[in-house]
């Protein structure tokens, strides 16, 4: 704990200049020093301040799902991780070239929920924009997933997500902290969303109001992940009796694992975690290591338990021999609002916007 404490101060002064230039480069924009680009449709973003495991892919879905039957929707993501450059739009892809290498695993994952749903991927979120209204001069409105640092393209609501066990406050700018820019960045946001809220958990909205210095006109909401049954993604799965299932090994390259292990917890015996680093590729050689470990014996009814996102990255061809063998079993996760009203506050919110915003010629 003192070693930890040691290398915070050290890092702290890093951590400042780091801040300070996000701080600087988000006034320069706002002052029109360094110009930005209006979205022509109403633009959601969902974004955060914290590097990595707030949920923006589960949010980004839910809205998706909330807008996709009223509006002409599209979406577009930076597709962290994916093998290819520049955009890439999925529709315009033939289906099978269509993948998580080319579109990353959580914009690939979007794409199966919502296959005809519009979906680009794009570092430049103008371009991306651009050419995904280009494509389908019919969208009412684009879903952006993580744009809340890309200042250059000014969506029209923000939606900002904070962890329940790692709120942006009282956390710092990197490397001492795990933040992309200050705290007081926050104030940008239209909406906030507490997300990952345990079971039983302390949502007085003053206290989480006061705690993370929101703005009056700033709606705050919390939200938790509601896992669905496990699905069996392969051949040597589909021969596993899901009702007597026990024993789970789980495999996850996501951020922060520990929702999803609280929640195995209740209903299995969980023989080994392997962690791996969030968007992680695995290899032939760690599959093998887990096959042989746990799964080389033919009387055992142990299962390969994984998340959707982890399901992406596992398709690839260099590994899926080894994947075919495995009695792979991935579990579905669902946003959730903790109460009725909540939920159908943010619903009319969001839709209201929408509506209130013309699209420009």
């Amino acid at each position: 704990m003192q070693f930890k404490l040691i290398i915070g101060l050290l890092l702290t002064p890093f951590s400042l200049i780091f801040g300070c230039v996000a701080a600087i480069r988000r006034f320069l924009y706002r002052k029109g020093i360094l110009l930005g680009e209006e979205s022509p449709v109403p633009a959601i973003d969902i974004g955060n301040l914290a590097v990595g495991g707030t949920g923006k892919t589960p949010h980004t879905q839910y809205v998706i799902n909330l807008l996709k039957d009223e509006f002409h929707i599209a979406a577009l993501s930076r597709g962290y991780g994916r093998k290819s450059k520049g955009y890439h739009s999925i529709l315009q892809t033939e289906p099978e070239n269509r993948n998580a290498e080319i579109f990353g695993d959580e914009p690939f994952m979007t794409h199966l929920r919502f296959p005809d749903v519009p979906l680009a991927v794009d570092g430049d979120r103008c371009e991306g924009v651009r050419n995904l209204l280009d494509e389908h001069p019919e969208t009412e409105v684009v879903v952006l997933d993580d744009a809340y640092q890309h200042l250059r393209f000014r969506p029209t609501f923000h939606i900002l997500l904070t962890e329940y066990d790692r709120p942006f406050r009282p956390d710092m700018p990197m490397p001492a902290g795990k933040l992309r820019e200050f705290p007081r960045a926050s104030r940008f946001a239209d909406v906030v969303i507490v997300t990952k809220v345990p079971e039983n958990a302390n949502t007085d909205e003053s206290r989480w109001r006061y705690k993370l210095r929101l703005q009056p006109q700033q709606e705050l909401f919390f939200t938790r992940f509601r896992y669905e049954q496990l699905r069996p993604v392969t051949a040597a799965a589909r021969n596993r009796d899901l009702e007597t299932l026990k024993d789970v090994v789980v495999l996850t390259g996501i951020a922060h694992p520990k929702p999803l292990l609280r929640h195995l917890e209740k209903s299995y015996q969980i023989v080994a975690h392997r962690d791996f680093p969030d968007h992680h590729t695995f290899t032939e050689k760690e599959l093998q290591s887990i096959y042989d470990q746990h799964f080389n014996n033919i009387g055992k009814q142990t299962v390969l338990v994984t998340t959707e996102k982890d399901w992406m990255r596992m398709q690839s061809e260099h590994i899926i021999n080894i994947v075919s063998l495995l009695p792979v079993f991935v579990i579905p996760v669902e946003v959730e609002f903790l109460t009725e009203i909540q939920r159908d506050t943010f619903n009319q919110r969001l839709k209201d916007h929408v509506r209130g915003k013309e699209k420009k010629s």
